[in-house]
């Protein structure tokens, strides 16, 4: 009679190997996944976190580093214009009114060769260099009959010592007795120079801007002679105050008169030096009315100039 196997005994180290469960595996997956993604997150931060730090850095698909901000050592394109720092202003602001600056106009064409004259009264020996006029009326008196007899031409020159002017003027009645800081009230030729025409170009009379009065003399017992007047803070024309040594020779001729001046640097406080550019106009009196002192007539080489707004005058470049 046969025996029962013992099923559990044979069956021993026989038994099919069972898979290991899934749910496992999968919750190791997850895991791994989320530590990957918190791993790319904090390599972008710290990536953006750098690329703010700084401002050479590009950042990732980006063809530029980022924007520096102002204030941190960051520089505008050269030639591109700052405001002052403190100043409130942005660097194309205008100012209103009359705080603002007019605007530099460019040289215009009369200008001075480097030349030394004989300052003799006699313009002979000016022969070579460009003549300009003054033919522009910018003032009248009411004493005036509304007769024009006078006409001037001009020339200059300079050197390192002195600008130098030469004037023919074509009057028929000669008219003067003045002397001093009132010689502009009989025939005579006036000045009006701006020194710094670029530092305060403006419509109002400042330290650097002066006048000068020319005058023949009465050709007798009144000898020519020179005047300074130099700009004030306020605004004023005055006597200047360190006086000059400004040279003047003149003569008679059949209609009118020629006067040569030597006016030293040294008393309009320049330098000068080729291409300096300095207002300029340049202006004849007339007085028709022998044994008056009375300014009747004005001519100007520019046509708009006014007495106390230098952006009304011309300029002079030397050459």
């Amino acid at each position: 009679m046969s025996q029962t196997p013992d099923w559990d005994k044979a069956w021993q180290g026989l038994e099919p190997q069972q898979p290991k469960s899934r749910r496992g595996c999968f919750g190791l997956a997850i895991v791994a996944a989320v530590l990957l993604m918190l791993g790319v997150l904090a390599l972008a931060v710290f990536a953006r976190q750098r690329a703010a730090d700084s401002p050479d850095l590009v950042l990732p698909g980006t063809d530029q580093p980022p924007t520096a901000v102002a204030g941190e050592g960051t520089a505008p394109p050269a030639g591109e214009a700052t405001a002052t720092p403190g100043s409130g202003l942005a660097a194309t602001a205008t100012l209103p009114g009359d705080a603002a600056t007019p605007t530099l106009p460019p040289a215009s064409d009369v200008a001075a060769a480097r030349y030394a004259p004989i300052l003799d009264g006699d313009p002979a020996d000016w022969a070579q260099l460009p003549f300009y006029t003054s033919p522009y009326t910018v003032f009248t008196d009411e004493t005036w009959d509304g007769s024009d007899d006078l006409g001037a031409t001009w020339q200059v020159a300079w050197d390192d010592v002195y600008l130098y002017f030469a004037f023919t003027v074509v009057d028929d009645i000669h008219a003067q007795n003045q002397s001093g800081s009132s010689t502009f009230r009989g025939d005579s030729l006036e000045l009006q120079i701006d020194t710094d025409r670029p530092g305060d170009f403006g419509p109002r009379l400042s330290p650097d801007d002066f006048q000068i009065s020319l005058s023949p003399g009465d050709f007798g017992a009144l000898p020519p002679s020179a005047w300074l007047f130099q700009g004030t803070g306020s605004g004023d024309m005055l006597d200047a105050p360190a006086g000059h040594t400004i040279v003047v020779a003149a003569r008679p001729t059949a209609d009118g008169y020629t006067l040569e001046a030597a006016i030293p640097w040294v008393n309009l406080g320049i330098t000068p030096t080729p291409g300096l550019v300095i207002g300029l106009a340049v202006n004849a009196n007339d007085n028709d009315t022998p044994g008056a002192a009375v300014q009747e007539l004005m001519k100007s080489n520019v046509p708009g100039r006014r007495f106390g707004d230098p952006t009304t005058w011309g300029t002079l470049t030397l050459q």
